[in-house]
């Protein structure tokens, strides 16, 4: 019994010893057909792996491999004249055969005729021989064929029609007794508009065909995979040619065997596969035409395995932001590379690996970084890595990200009337920017910030603001602002408000009405007006202040007999409350009474027309101001600047601000040369200013007045007011 146990051990011992090794490798098969045909195989196919050009052609049961391949995914491409191109991808496994099917679809064709055969030989003996046409085409054609300057040659018929689908012979025939050497020409047949060559030989019955070979000797060295030959026919007769004796196993030709017309050649392909060369290749083959036989001799030399160092990229920027880049290694030979760096002079870079291995056809991915705390204003070096053979330059560069701080402008003046003022601090630099802003020198000044920060390319804005009422008569002042490194000085002036004393923005103001129980001008200019049909004095916008009401229901209005807003460059505001649909004021022309700078309200928005035509005839089409809300009952601050042919050319541009705040532009169209004309033109008419009150635009258009509250109504005659300008007004409520 022990003996027993002794000798199946010993069974299985030696059959676990004597185990197949694992195939490393697959195939792929396949079958090629036609689309539509149901299993019609199809021969002379193409195939080819697409990576690598390894292609096999197809047989008559259209059947097709490719053998011992290393599992990974292919795509195969698939050729053949007269049908689609397709291409299919697979994935070889290991020890398995992976199946590849393919179906051709046939290209498809309006018109096409075809020859078979497209070439005749007569040789030294046929007098007769014919070409079969078959139209593939879907419509019926007319044919011809033109024989041209070949009194030898003759066929029958010359010309024809011939249905879809269908076929005609036409037989060709020779005399040689008009031949005293070999002729080829072409003949061409016509169809469909286009050309069909038939290529046709004839010999004189002694002719002879004569066999010549270029090269003889074919060499591959070590890297070649194809080589071509030339078998050439000298002879005055038809040459046929067989290849044989092919030995090696790695050697293969584009084809074996053919036909060369008199004088004509071959160009034959002879390729090697590289991958079955398992030594040096010292072989020969036979071409041979039945007579005469010529020996090829071929040649390769097995290549060498070796390793072969590619690096990407070859120069690194490390710009002013980046502080780690990758560098690829890559091995594209078939040994192991060994590689190494040196020659890292700058102590701010390193690398994750100083040397290493690469398999054959892998990569190494290094990482090559950067201390940019100890790095210079502006990094250039290089480092080498070697391979023991070959040695590969790495360019570094980069530069030390900092701030750059400009300041504009160094300089404000805030004149007699202004009361804030900006300038902007700018970081032309590749870092953050921090400042600071210290020695303002004066106690009527202060900053909207005293810090901050700016970001790269980036710039900020910082607002000076001035309190007038504790300013010096004459202000000379100063500020620094400071990153750290820098420091600009901006300058400030400024003078007291002189004239109008107490008064924001005096400048050009031409009439100022607060209707403080009265209609009187509160300035100099002293244009003052009076009340008609009653308006009403309530309470104003400040405190203790009073504002003047008109009512819709009495037409009541104030009224100034002067014009006050005609200018083509003008500013007016006023404090508003309770506005409604309706006439809020208009200027009177002295051209038939007509109005004109209209402003009132439509559909609960604001609207201004300048021009007697457009008030007359266009004031349903013309569009109103877009604007916050000001039919709530509270007080808000109406400011309008308008100008004539200065910001557009023919173009009345009217800016509208709310409560401080520019919120909307409208423009309207009039011509220069008609506002040159006093029985055209709208500016430099006018005779006459109304508040309240209704409007007669024309005949058939009367524009009701409001219940409209007003207060502190400001006109400038000669100039548009600043944003800043209007928003001290709005911020002072005078």
């Amino acid at each position: 019994m022990k003996r027993f146990l002794y000798f199946i051990s010993l069974c299985m011992i030696v059959t676990a010893c004597t185990k197949e090794p694992e195939n490393l490798t697959g195939n792929i098969l396949g079958i090629v057909t036609e689309s539509g045909s149901g299993t019609t195989p199809l021969s002379g196919v193409s195939v080819s792996i697409v990576s690598s050009g390894v292609s096999t052609s197809t047989g008559s049961t259209g059947q097709f491999s490719f053998n011992n391949l290393e599992p990974k995914t292919y795509k195969l491409q698939f050729m053949k004249d007269g049908y689609v191109t397709d291409t299919r991808s697979v994935t070889v496994i290991a020890g398995q055969d992976k199946n590849c099917d393919m179906q051709l679809v046939p290209e498809k064709k309006e018109a096409d005729i075809q020859m078979t055969p497209s070439s005749l030989n007569f040789g030294t003996t046929q007098t007769q021989m014919s070409v079969t046409i078959t139209n593939n085409g879907k419509a019926e054609t007319e044919w011809t064929l033109e024989l041209g300057d070949n009194n030898w040659l003759t066929a029958s018929p010359l010309s024809g029609r011939i249905a879809s689908k269908k076929t005609q012979s036409i037989i060709f025939s020779v005399n040689r007794d008009k031949l005293s050497d070999v002729k080829s020409v072409v003949v061409n047949l016509y169809a469909f508009g286009n050309s069909f060559p038939i290529s046709v030989s004839c010999a004189p019955k002694n002719a002879k065909s004569e066999m010549k070979v270029e090269p003889t000797v074919l060499d591959f060295g070590a890297e070649s995979k194809e080589q071509t030959m030339t078998i050439k026919n000298v002879g005055d007769a038809e040459l046929n040619w067989t290849i044989s004796n092919i030995t090696a196993e790695c050697l293969s030709v584009s084809e074996v065997k053919g036909t060369i017309s008199s004088e004509g050649s071959k160009v034959v392909k002879v390729k090697l596969d590289r991958e079955k060369l398992t030594k040096n290749l010292n072989t020969t083959f036979i071409i041979s035409d039945g007579i005469k036989e010529e020996t090829i001799t071929v040649s390769a030399t097995k290549e060498d395995e070796k390793a072969e160092m590619s690096i990407t990229p070859l120069m690194l920027d490390f710009t002013d932001t980046s502080s780690e880049l990758p560098l690829t290694i890559e091995n594209k030979g078939k040994a192991e590379l060994n590689w190494s760096v040196s020659g890292l002079s700058e102590s701010c870079l390193s690398v994750s690996q100083t040397e290493g291995k690469v398999a054959a056809a892998g990569k190494s991915v290094l990482q090559v970084k950067l201390n940019r705390a100890s790095m210079p204003d502006v990094l250039n070096t290089t480092f080498i890595i070697s391979d023991g053979t070959k040695q590969e330059a790495i360019t570094v560069k980069g530069t030390k990200a900092k701030a750059m701080m400009s300041v504009s402008p160094l300089s404000l003046d805030f004149g007699q009337e202004d009361t804030e003022l900006p300038f902007n601090i700018a970081n032309s630099g590749n870092a953050e920017l921090s400042w600071t802003i210290t020695n303002i020198s004066e106690n009527c000044l202060s900053v909207s910030t005293s810090s901050g920060k700016v970001a790269a390319q980036g710039t900020g804005k910082v607002v000076v603001k001035l309190n007038r009422a504790t300013m010096p008569e004459a202000l000379n002042a100063t500020i620094t602002v400071s990153d750290g490194n820098k420091q600009e000085r901006v300058t400030i002036k400024g003078t007291k408000a002189s004239g109008t004393a107490g008064l924001v923005v005096p400048q050009g103001l031409f009439t100022y009405y607060k209707f403080d129980d009265n209609y009187e001008d509160a300035t100099e200019n002293a244009v003052n007006g009076f009340g008609a049909n009653s308006p009403t004095f309530v309470a104003g916008v400040d405190a203790g202040s009073k504002a003047v009401k008109f009512s819709k229901t009495n037409n009541s209005s104030f009224v100034v007999p002067k014009a006050i807003v005609d200018s083509r460059e003008m500013t007016f505001c006023f404090w508003g409350k309770d506005f409604s649909d309706g006439n809020i004021f208009y200027q009177v022309s002295s051209t038939r009474n007509e109005p004109m700078f209209t402003l009132s309200m439509s559909g609960g928005s604001l609207k201004f027309i300048v021009t007697r035509y457009n008030n007359g005839y266009q004031y349903a089409s013309t569009g109103t101001f877009m604007h916050p809300t000001l039919t709530d009952g509270r007080w808000h601050h109406i400011a309008l600047t308008s100008d004539f042919n200065k910001t557009t050319y023919a173009t009345i541009t009217t800016t509208l601000y709310v409560d401080g705040q520019s919120v909307d532009v409208v423009t309207e169209q009039a011509n220069p040369f008609s506002e040159g004309q006093s029985d055209q033109a709208s500016y430099g008419t006018g005779v006459k200013f109304i508040m309240g009150g209704s409007v007669k635009l024309n005949n058939s258009n009367t524009l009701g007045g409001t219940n409209i509250s007003v207060d502190n109504f400001r006109v400038y005659d000669t100039r548009k007011l600043t944003a800043i300008e209007i928003k001290s007004i709005y911020n002072a409520k005078q």
